[in-house]
């Protein structure tokens, strides 16, 4: 479970509520004040002096110290205009099917310039000691599309030979770092493609993490990859505009939790804010994580349109029936805020305790009623939620 912002005073602050993983994000290896434009600056790879006079690893040192991992944002295939190698090699950068040259991505289908990056993130995890390497990839489309003969006689799309080289340099340091933890960013999700999660531990899958849009990007990618590689992120990135605190916590527990701000910079977070958010990380790190690997994935939600059902309902089970999780979402549209869902995770002949989160109600039942009768969610307003556990008795 990670917690990534650029201000590493905080580090302190989330390992207090359970974080394990600091990253620092795009905008390290800018000057104070051009952060915004991280864009420009990649390619750089090293921290700016004057943002980092210490230099980056005394973050890493101090979170390690802390007992935090700790991470660092790059976008290697990107070469940005006040950067070194964006001056002294023109030729890196790929050309458009019109001829055009690509304003920032590197050409991955000429060995050195895939060299030279498989080099640099060596360099990156080496000397900043990084646990985490988050990757990111911001490029447009019609960049891909090169028209050149690369060596055999033959004018053909270089695309597939640029990514042959990204998912050949993933493998090799994953190899060569098979400890550190590597996150796919790519734009928000603009990359999760099997080839890429070959080689690395969980994918980011989506920026908008506004409700009830998000919700929808956590039942859908939930079909297609497991839980537990599926990044989804609390507060930060338009959690704030719609729903309730507990639904965007709720819309992260059962895949892979990612913290953001909880509260403005330089103002003091609620308590009770923050009671909420270590309380919720301690079931999701004591009680859902431990099966997340191996868990069977149900989806309750009727309709997958974004505002075609009245609720959506994820749940996790382990594969012996002996434990769950569901979690409810009340959408806009509904006509009534009392659910009932029959748990798919359990078996008739066990006897369960049900925990209600919102309340911290708990009562036994058999299975066999559960799955007769269902357990009833009752949500305070639209785009609020409720946590069911359950746990052979």
């Amino acid at each position: 479970m990670e917690h990534y912002f650029g201000r590493e005073k905080y580090a302190k602050e989330y390992a207090d509520v359970g974080a394990e993983d600091f990253i620092v994000d795009a905008g390290w290896v800018c000057p104070p004040k051009k952060q915004t434009e991280w864009g420009r600056y990649n390619g750089r790879n090293i921290p700016d002096p004057e943002r980092y006079p210490n230099g980056i690893s005394e973050i890493s040192d101090y979170c390690h110290s802390l007992g935090l991992k700790f991470g660092l944002w790059v976008d290697i295939e990107n070469l940005g205009s006040e950067s070194p190698v964006f001056k002294e090699h023109p030729d890196w950068r790929e050309k458009t099917i019109l001829g055009i040259q690509s304003g920032n991505l590197a050409d991955f289908s000429k060995p050195e310039v895939a060299q030279w990056a498989e080099n640099e993130i060596a360099r990156i995890i080496e000397e900043y000691k990084l646990d985490l390497l988050r990757v990111d990839h911001n490029v447009s489309s019609r960049d891909y599309f090169t028209m050149a003969d690369a060596g055999t006689g033959v004018t053909e799309c270089l695309s597939l030979r640029h990514h042959q080289a990204v998912y050949r340099m993933y493998k090799n340091l994953k190899r060569r770092y098979p400890n550190v933890i590597f996150e796919n960013c790519a734009g928000g999700g603009g990359r999760t493609d099997l080839g890429m999660m070959k080689n690395f531990n969980h994918t980011w899958v989506s920026d908008c993490q506004r409700a009830p849009r998000s919700l929808t990007v956590t039942n859908g990618f939930t079909m297609a990859l497991p839980p537990e590689r599926v990044d989804r992120l609390f507060a930060g990135m338009g959690c704030h505009e719609h729903g309730t605190l507990d639904l965007q916590m709720r819309n992260t527990m059962l895949t892979h939790m990612s913290l953001n701000v909880v509260a403005p910079a330089d103002t003091e977070p609620n308590p009770l804010s923050i009671e909420f958010v270590r309380h919720s990380v301690d079931i999701y790190k004591k009680f859902i994580r431990p099966f997340l690997p191996s868990a069977k994935t149900y989806h309750h939600t009727p309709e997958t349109g974004l505002l075609n059902c009245e609720f959506y309902a994820l749940e996790v089970a382990s594969p012996d029936c002996t434990k769950g999780a569901i979690a409810v979402f009340s959408m806009p549209d509904a006509k009534s805020r009392r659910f009932t869902i029959i748990p798919k995770g359990i078996k008739a002949d066990f006897t369960y305790r049900i925990t209600l989160d919102n309340s911290g109600a708990t009562y036994e039942s058999k299975g066999i009623d559960l799955i007769m009768k269902g357990i009833p969610a009752d949500l305070s307003c639209a785009l609020s939620s409720e946590l069911i556990l359950y746990q052979k008795i």
